[in-house]
């Protein structure tokens, strides 16, 4: 082979990795912003191969080699992903340097790297193959296209699969390093993929650089892996297995280490260490949402969402596991809204940011269009608090990415179909305006306070059966915005997700 032997398009792709200050740049975010999302890069193992590429890249000997081609891909996936994130600073200055958005210069950065990665051959390029097709799979989840990832996803998965990953088995010429790199990835992919072999031994060296103490931002991954491994091994969930199922969430939420703890964590390398708070936001969200969705599950299965019900309508089993998932929604929305304090406006395109509020709001909105007198959900004034707070969230991403155009839609939709009382729509508005709770007179409005100011005089006429709900016309009378447009979240989320 020679250098002529590389197709022109893939020639002209390798040299759309920008001058070396703006990759050294972007390379720098995406290790300070990024890759502790998924851990799959080693930042001190890749930095000297990196610094050896801009040495040889020019040679015609290195053009030969297609380990060369798949760190030229890896470099360009990285700069795709890494300008998905950057700060507003960053992002001024890299537009006003290179004369192009930042989303555009993205969307260039990964596609030079599919021109590259479409010549790579299956099991050519070794792990740095493997981690740049990761890589394609995250852009595309950042873009708020799964259908894609998730096909990228695979393809990542058989290349790994192509030079053995998933055997965890060490060679005479692998180094342990070599192998724990190989277990990160391998790591990553089961928990986004839930796809792996039963054989992964545990996950080794942390690697955590000057300081031993300080967790490794790969720890959080080898938790998730954890939660997912015990839930997968087990039956599907049904009423006889669920509350151990939540027992064992719960358990893990307990265990986790001290720096990611539910309840005042150790926070004294939070200031230097980013990626800390993150996956500890991260950790909680996880633990909370996989409980939600184990309850909901059952939940979606009762009569509660049949028809709209009264909270006298309902049995004493179900009325439990009502209160059970709309604790741990709450719960889970509270995460939700400080993982958005802290990622917004570079990270938000992270899809747990916006997903995950909507997600849960999505349902929460549910259960108060089928409350149809107001006594069904417990803590409602929370409930509709909580609400607003998704919508709030939506509403600040909307035109930011496009996961916050389809989720303010389907939110703001949601809404409509509420019957809400006129102190809880003031505070429903409130919250959807500013992401705080509404306060009367100093005080904080708390779970019942909607309910005792039916009481009060001034509120008597709302008490009037007949004016009580003249707005309810619910799902089963008018179900048009079921047929609304779900746009990108089509063929990730739909309406019996959450009851409809």
């Amino acid at each position: 082979d020679s250098s002529d032997s590389l197709p022109d398009p893939v020639l002209k792709a390798s040299r759309a990795v920008p001058p070396r200050p703006y990759t050294d740049m972007l390379v720098k975010n995406f290790f300070d912003s990024v890759n502790y999302h998924y851990g799959i890069l080693h930042q001190p193992s890749f930095m000297i191969v990196y610094v050896d590429w801009w040495s040889h890249r020019r040679e015609v000997q290195s053009l030969r080699n297609s380990s060369t081609v798949a760190l030229t891909c890896l470099i360009l996936r990285i700069c795709a992903n890494s300008t998905q994130f950057l700060s507003p600073q960053n992002s001024s200055q890299l537009e006003s340097d290179l004369g192009d958005s930042v989303r555009d210069l993205s969307k260039s950065y990964h596609e030079a790297a599919q021109t590259i990665s479409g010549f790579l051959s299956p099991g050519s390029g070794g792990l740095v193959n493997a981690q740049q097709l990761f890589l394609s799979a995250t852009w595309h989840k950042g873009e708020a296209d799964f259908v894609r990832s998730w096909h990228e996803l695979g393809a990542a998965v058989r290349q790994a699969q192509e030079i053995g990953i998933h055997m965890d088995i060490r060679s005479d010429k692998m180094s342990e390093f070599d192998l724990e790199i190989r277990r990160r990835l391998w790591c990553a992919l089961y928990i986004w993929d839930r796809y792996a072999d039963r054989n992964l031994a545990a996950l080794l060296a942390s690697f955590s650089g000057a300081n031993p103490d300080v967790p490794s931002h790969i720890i959080s991954k080898i938790l998730e892996n954890q939660l997912a491994r015990q839930l997968g091994e087990g039956d599907r969930p049904d009423k006889t297995n669920l509350q151990g199922k939540i027992a064992f969430v719960e358990s893990w939420m307990s265990s986790l280490p001290p720096v990611f703890s539910v309840f005042n964590p150790h926070r004294r390398w939070d200031e230097h260490y980013p990626y800390i708070p993150f996956q500890r936001l991260q950790l909680h969200c996880v633990g909370y949402m996989t409980q939600v969705i184990l309850l909901r599950s059952i939940l979606l299965s009762s009569d509660i969402f049949l028809t709209e019900r009264t909270g006298a309508e309902i049995s004493s089993e179900n009325m439990m596991l009502l209160h059970q998932i709309v604790d741990i929604s709450l719960k889970a929305m509270s995460v939700s809204k400080d993982t958005f304090d802290l990622c917004f406006p570079q990270q938000a395109k992270y899809y747990m940011v916006a997903f995950c509020p909507f997600d849960n709001a999505a349902f929460l909105c549910s259960l108060l269009i089928h409350d149809v007198d107001g006594t069904m959900v417990p803590r409602r004034a929370e409930v509709v608090q909580a609400v607003g707070q998704a919508l709030h969230i939506a509403h600040r991403l909307r035109g930011f990415t496009k996961m916050g155009d389809t989720t303010w839609s389907i939110l703001s939709t949601l809404k409509s179909r509420i019957t809400l009382y006129p102190l809880e729509r003031e505070l429903i508005e409130e919250t959807e305006s500013t992401g705080t709770q509404l306060a009367k007179d100093g005080v904080e409005l708390g779970v019942d306070s909607f309910h005792h100011s039916k009481l009060n005089d001034q509120f008597q006429s709302i008490l009037d059966e007949d004016l009580r709900f003249v707005e309810n016309t619910l799902a089963t009378d008018s179900a048009e915005f079921l047929e609304m447009d779900l746009g990108i979240l089509d063929g990730v989320w739909n309406w019996d997700r959450v009851g409809f």
